[in-house]
């Protein structure tokens, strides 16, 4: 076979193989999509009730699957309507040395546009917002029990 002719298939079989990776890679590698399912802890609504902050603990299949987070969630005036704002997410419990409880929120609205999220000391939250809307959110760490 000629020099030519031997180029030609080599490019050819070299574009094929490359071809099918790519095929492979798009079909085997399909992202996932995340479902989270959750239950409503509480409701504490702003002192003129304008705004409402929710708090929930979800679990999703996502990267981190069968751990159950904490979400608080803020909704009212000055934000999307028919939507809420994450304000501030972490781990549903905290563990240490053999040991495993619930964390513990505590909410207070200092005002109509502020609130206050309160939680143990040596929580590792996920996302917190300093700002929702007209909202100022403000974190404490409590003392341990």
């Amino acid at each position: 076979m000629s020099k030519t002719a031997r180029f030609i298939v080599i490019t050819l079989a070299a574009l094929g193989a490359l071809y099918v990776a790519m095929l492979l890679v798009a079909f085997v590698h399909v992202p996932s999509v995340t479902y989270c399912t959750g239950y409503h802890v509480m409701e504490v609504p702003s002192p003129s009730s304008a705004y409402v902050a929710t708090v929930e603990n979800s679990s999703c299949n996502g990267p981190r699957a069968h751990e159950l987070q904490t979400v608080v969630n803020l909704s009212g005036k000055g934000l999307p309507a028919n939507t809420s704002e994450l304000v501030f997410s972490a781990p549903s419990a905290i563990q240490n040395a053999g040991t495993y409880s619930p964390l513990q929120l505590k909410l207070t609205w200092l005002g109509e546009g502020e609130l206050e999220i309160a939680y143990p000391r040596g929580v590792q939250s996920r996302s917190r917002v300093e700002n929702a809307g007209e909202v100022k959110v403000v974190y404490r760490e409590l003392a341990s029990p």
